[in-house]
């Protein structure tokens, strides 16, 4: 009778596993978020919170709300399980900008590729729907 419910035990934490990897996790969703062309940047004081997606990617929240995306020109190992992080720049500017790098706990440097700031989905909704009608318009006129 024990091995049945071992093997249902098994089955079913099978199961739920399978469930989980098959939809899109919270980082994958915010590794995918929408940025804005160019690069922006930010005074280091103003940086609210921040989190590591993965090894990768690097998200910035600032005091007014806004959110940057970072990614580094590679793996940055440690990345994703750091409790703090520095940065460093030439000169030692306090902007964080694509010419940043973050520094971990143990030392590692690494370099960003990118720094953009975040585009709300709504907010890419809603441009790329005014720039449709104004294309519309412009189109109509002639």
């Amino acid at each position: 009778m024990k091995s049945h419910s071992l093997l249902l035990g098994a089955l079913a934490g099978l199961a739920l596993a399978g469930c989980a990897t098959n939809g899109t996790s919270r980082s994958d969703e915010q590794a995918n978020l929408a940025t804005e062309p160019g690069d922006a940047e930010i005074s280091r004081h103003r940086i609210r919170s921040w989190s590591a997606l993965n090894d990768h990617t690097l998200i910035f929240e600032a005091s007014d709300g806004t959110r940057y995306k970072a990614e580094t020109l590679g793996p940055c190992f440690g990345l994703d399980f750091a409790n703090g992080i520095g940065f460093a720049n030439r000169g030692g500017f306090q902007q964080i900008d694509r010419f940043t790098s973050v520094v971990l706990p143990d030392g590692t440097r690494c370099s960003f590729q990118s720094f953009n700031k975040v585009v709300a989905p709504e907010t890419k909704a809603l441009d790329s729907f005014e720039k449709l009608s104004a294309d519309e318009e412009k189109s109509e006129k002639r």
